[in-house]
């Protein structure tokens, strides 16, 4: 009974990380208030979530070394200073990107590992559905921030405001839930853990396998997401954005239980091949048509979130097979990183919004490359999961 007290919490804890998908909802007003540009907005987006890809490194090397409780408290207290210093900012971009692209992507990466590691490590035989759940609450992160927002800003409410509200509520949620967290005795494995080292990944070509497949299948989600509303605005079907955000979070939220599931029971490549294949069908449908159609695109983005949520069913489940729980939380932040990298390159979208005025060569970009993960997936995902490594735990 005790382990599904822990999968509660870790439940719990992730959707106050996972906010920086809700950042467009800030787009308008803040914009509007101080003049900031399109790429400005997008950078902000971009920084947070390779904050988050490369900073959850850091904390997963932590996990593995000190255990969950240790960890959270740090990623409270960061993500303290980030809102309250976004709270703080007003007309002074630096400041906002540092707030929120740096320190609460910060935050957050630093405690993401901690509920997905101890989630998967008390449900061993169900590594894809544990990791599923509980990633489904870092994806409900951006319904319940921008639900807020979206209440509030009718009311009166500055942004600046708001980002002072979720630095009093926020960070103590993840500090009290995260003091819920441990391990299952005897799955420390102190010795490997201290034993292992990020420089033998570099010479695996399955650590580069899936990296390179978590980039391809990250990027068109993170592509949409960053400027989902303006998106919706210049498509001409407005009345789409007041609930795009919600929606596409929704779908990533279904899509994390629903993979989760699948993998457990078709395996990483196929379950891949088909997430990918439905991502750029979807893309395509918002390209095409989504621009004269609302249902249409809310539908279409609806189902970019659902194939995105694949990946942190599928990708966890695959890092277990491979190298084993007891370092999973210094190898699976390595393999996010290529998520950390697609947040990078999302930033094109705006950069050429700006440059061509239409969004369409951001949006086909993105299916570019969600179209090459189904080439990737399906040369390299067969040898890769089933080369030679560790046993996982069982």
């Amino acid at each position: 009974m005790k382990r599904y007290w822990i999968l509660a919490a870790c439940v719990l804890m992730l959707p106050f990380l996972g906010t920086g998908q809700a950042w467009s909802v800030f787009i308008a007003p803040l914009q509007k208030e101080y003049g900031f540009k399109e790429y400005q907005m997008q950078l902000v987006f971009s920084t947070s979530t390779f904050c988050f890809c490369f900073m959850s490194i850091v904390g997963g090397r932590l996990y593995d070394r000190l255990g969950p409780r240790w960890v959270a408290a740090l990623s409270a207290g960061i993500l303290a200073a980030g809102w309250f210093l976004a709270a703080t900012a007003g007309s002074h971009y630096i400041f906002l990107w540092l707030a929120i692209g740096v320190l609460v992507g910060t935050g957050a990466g630093i405690g993401y590992v901690c509920p997905i590691a101890t989630a998967m490590k008390w449900f061993p035989r169900s590594h894809g559905l544990a990791s599923g759940l509980a990633a489904t609450g870092f994806a409900c992160g951006p319904i319940l921030l921008s639900t807020i927002a979206e209440l509030l800003n009718p009311r009166g409410w500055h942004p600046l405001g708001i980002f002072r509200l979720v630095g009093c509520v926020y960070p103590l949620v993840v500090l009290v839930t995260g003091m819920l967290l441990t391990v299952p005795p005897g799955q420390s494995r102190a010795e490997e853990v201290a034993a292992f080292r990020h420089a033998k990944l570099l010479s695996d070509p399955r650590f580069w396998t899936l990296a390179v497949g978590m980039f391809c299948g990250t990027l068109p989600f993170l592509t949409v997401i960053g400027g989902v509303k303006p998106i919706a605005v210049a498509f001409g079907v407005g009345v789409a954005a007041v609930v795009a955000i919600p929606v596409m979070s929704s779908g990533n939220a279904f899509g994390r239980i629903f993979w989760g599931f699948v993998v457990d029971r078709l395996g990483p490549r196929r379950s891949i091949l088909s997430a990918q294949s439905l991502m750029v069908v979807s893309l395509l449908c918002l390209i095409l048509v989504g621009m004269s159609h609302p249902a249409i695109f809310l539908v279409a983005v609806c189902v970019i979130g659902f194939c995105y949520g694949s990946n942190f069913a599928i990708y966890p489940t695959a890092t277990a097979k491979l190298y084993g729980t007891h370092v999973l939380g210094s190898v699976y932040p390595m393999i996010l990183a290529g998520q950390g990298i697609a947040a990078s390159c999302a930033t094109l979208n705006g950069f050429l919004r700006d440059r061509t005025g239409s969004w369409v060569p951001g949006l086909s970009l993105a299916a570019a490359f969600a179209a090459l993960g189904i080439v990737l997936c399906a040369v390299l995902i067969r040898p890769a999961v089933r080369g030679t490594g560790p046993t996982p735990d069982e």
